[in-house]
């Protein structure tokens, strides 16, 4: 699977790595019949050797418009000479035949597989029978507490997060997180609303009461479609044991649920290791305080109201404890709380690495009591990643040691749980900043395939299309640009992709469009990023004009002009990031000599990153490949 997953996903290497006398035309050609989605390759034989016949046809009239050039004969631009190709002679034609034939035969015998791989989509997206919404595709709302006081909420939550949990464990159901259906806890929004928002056939909508020490919940089932109620049913047990309310709701919920869909649906009870009624029940009153705390803290009220809900949060998982010493949850949920607090510290680094030595002590704690708890090693790798980056360990060797352990606690993580999507997404990051930019974007996929509402949403997206750009899978970086789009249009980073899309073969150079998103990005950018961002989108903006240059050549001069004016200090580019894009800018104009000695600039502040630049599946600096200045630059130790 692994072989088959970088087959699917790793950039096809340049054939001109290996015979620069491979003509762009040609290569294109090749590349284009190695898409790795089956719908971008050529659909024919026919169709693959008409092209090649005329790429070698262009190739021919370029290299005769090179010769004329060097002459003082006028260029012939080739989009001029793509418009109007020459016939290839018949011999031609049966050789290019003879190769197309053995690359489709190469491409059929692989792309069953790539195909199953990379169009695994949510069940929503084959619509039920009838052409609606899939009732099999479900969102379960957060149960109401209908006296008004919110005293129960926090039963409620926990009824319905578990509820969640355990229809999610269910193969044919395709059930929406958390984290999605917290946007819609509002009575007020219509529930067809909800439906068509999420993509969901069928909806699961409930209330609890307590009375006379016993709860009381009534679930509805509604259809997507319309809104209205399929079916209803309630249950009443005592209030004594609200683990068995969880298990009798999750059965009577999934008995609904087999109903409308004439099908078996089987759910074992999950109580997660719970066995005290009383802890779990502290459990659900400590998350209610977490969420409180992120919620003040993304509405930047003060630290103070943040730090005394986080308290309260901590304080109720200590109970739990108490309560229950063998129950990992309320360990883990403590691990939690520190790393947030890390996170909140991050401008004082003594403070920080307190926070997160605590909760690796906690974390350790708590696989002591489970050793393979999925959730305890997404949190300690998370804190060893935390701890990392921001260079608690001052030792090298001690760092690098930090960095493989909190890869294997992450990775260990998905393999017992392969849903954790908070996990993949922390490895998204981790592969992205370590240089495996193809690990990066499985990792990132998959947490969005598990989650596609992660508090980190935007930034998995983000990280989907910038591995994609950088990979030289340009359907995927228009898919994942979009996407973002769609879900955040007011995120700087979504029309900061549409401006780099313009960079490269994805989309046409269009100078005006470039200027115009240049300045709606430097609007939306936050006020601490502001100036750096507005840099860079200058620079992708000179990028643009260097390749609207190759056809109009009085744009190169514009280019340079705009890329000096984009340079950064020290003080607004410490890492030279701004150095190494004006380095693309200037190989995109052939400007070799300007562009290594930006990219020396870039190694002196990152010498790790020295030997990435080599990279034969880079795209960026492919025009540097055969100049020595550049290999010198490479391969120096």
């Amino acid at each position: 699977m692994a072989i088959t997953a970088r087959h699917a996903m790793e950039v096809v290497p340049s054939l001109q790595v290996v015979r620069q006398s491979v003509s762009d035309e040609v290569e294109d050609a090749v590349l284009r019949a190695l898409e790795k989605t089956p719908a971008d390759r050529f659909q024919t034989m026919d169709e693959f050797c008409e092209r090649l016949a005329e790429a070698e046809a262009e190739s021919t009239v370029a290299r005769t418009a090179s010769r004329r050039a060097a002459t003082g004969a006028r260029r012939v631009p080739t989009r001029e000479v793509a418009a109007q190709p020459a016939a290839a002679p018949e011999g031609t034609k049966r050789r290019t035949l003879a190769i197309a034939a053995g690359v489709l035969t190469l491409l059929l015998a692989v792309g069953g597989a790539f195909a199953a791989l990379r169009n695994r989509e949510p069940a929503a997206k084959n619509g039920a029978d009838s052409g609606g919404l899939d009732p099999h595709r479900v969102a379960v709302l957060y149960f109401q507490d209908p006296s008004g006081s919110d005293s129960l909420r926090y039963l409620a939550d926990g009824l319905t997060e578990g509820l969640i949990r355990q229809l999610g464990s269910v193969p044919t159901l395709d059930v929406i997180s958390a984290n999605g259906v917290a946007l819609y806890r509002s009575d007020s929004i219509p529930r067809d609303s909800i439906a068509r928002a999420l993509e969901t056939g069928t909806l699961v909508q409930g209330t609890v009461e307590k009375s006379a020490g016993r709860i009381r919940v009534t679930v509805r089932l509604i259809d997507g479609d319309n809104g209205a109620d399929y079916q209803r049913a309630s249950l009443e047990l005592p209030a004594s044991n609200v683990l068995n309310v969880q298990d009798s709701l999750v059965q009577e919920v999934a008995g609904l649920i087999r109903q409308r869909l004439g099908e078996e649906i089987k759910v074992r009870e999950q109580r997660e290791g719970a066995g005290n009624t009383r802890a779990w029940a502290l459990v659900q009153r400590a998350e209610q305080a977490r969420k409180r705390a992120e919620a003040s803290f993304s509405k930047a009220e003060s630290t103070a109201v943040v730090e005394r809900s986080f308290t309260q949060a901590d304080s109720f998982y200590i109970r739990a404890q108490e309560v229950d010493s063998q129950w990992a949850e309320p360990v883990i949920g403590r691990a939690w709380v520190a790393y947030r607090r890390s996170r909140l510290a991050v401008a004082d680094p003594l403070v920080a690495k307190e926070w997160i030595d605590k909760g690796t002590k906690l974390s350790d704690a708590a696989l002591s009591l489970s050793n393979e708890n999925p959730d305890g090693l997404e949190v300690r790798g998370t804190l060893r990643y935390w701890g990392w980056l921001l260079g608690v360990e001052p030792d090298p060797e001690a760092a690098r040691k930090l960095l493989a352990e909190a890869q294997s606690d992450l990775e260990t993580s998905v393999r017992l749980r392969p849903s954790q999507a908070g996990a993949w997404a922390v490895l998204s990051h981790l592969y992205n900043v370590t240089g495996g930019e193809t690990d990066a974007k499985l990792a990132a996929r998959r947490a969005y395939e598990e989650d596609a509402y992660l508090s980190n949403a935007d930034q998995v997206l983000s990280r989907l299309f910038l591995a994609s750009y950088d990979l030289g899978q340009f359907v995927d970086a228009v898919h994942w640009c979009d996407e973002g789009h769609r879900r955040f249009p007011n995120d700087f980073k979504f029309v900061s992709c549409q401006l780099w899309l313009m960079t490269s073969k994805a989309k046409d150079p269009d100078p005006k469009l470039a200027w115009l998103l240049a300045d709606s990005l430097t609007k939306l950018a936050p006020a601490p990023e502001r100036e750096f961002e507005t840099r860079k989108a200058r620079l992708a903006v000179a990028a643009v004009l260097a390749r609207k240059s190759t056809s109009d050549s009085t744009l190169a001069d514009s280019a340079r002009r705009v890329a000096e004016g984009a340079r950064g200090d020290a003080e607004v580019d410490p890492t030279r990031d701004l150095a190494y894009i004006e380095a693309f800018v200037r190989t995109t104009l052939n400007d070799r000599e300007e562009a290594v000695r930006l990219l020396k600039q870039y190694v002196s502040a990152n010498p790790d990153r020295r030997a990435d630049l080599g990279d034969e599946s880079g795209w960026w600096f492919r025009g540097l490949l055969d100049y020595p200045q550049f290999k010198e630059l490479v391969q120096a130790k």
